[in-house]
């Protein structure tokens, strides 16, 4: 008698691109807490800007609330 295993982790992490854009990602946000104190604040600022877009793609892949949509709600 087989049993059947459970998936393990998100579903939407099962497709490629979106774990590929989840793990790009995580490693602009990490870019961003390492390079506070390194690059100019304008250098910064697009740093930031550009670790948002791939936070909006990737909730959009993987059918979550676009992260702006959750700060929304604090004032």
């Amino acid at each position: 008698m087989s049993t059947k295993r459970k998936p393990g982790g998100h579903p939407a992490r099962a497709d490629p691109t979106t774990d590929k854009t989840f793990r790009t990602m995580k490693a602009a946000v990490e870019l961003v807490r390492d390079t506070d104190s390194r690059l100019s604040p304008e250098a910064h600022l697009n740093l930031r800007a550009a670790a948002l877009g791939l936070m909006h793609a990737y909730a959009e892949l993987a059918g979550l609330p676009a992260p702006t949509e959750l700060l929304g709600g604090r004032t």
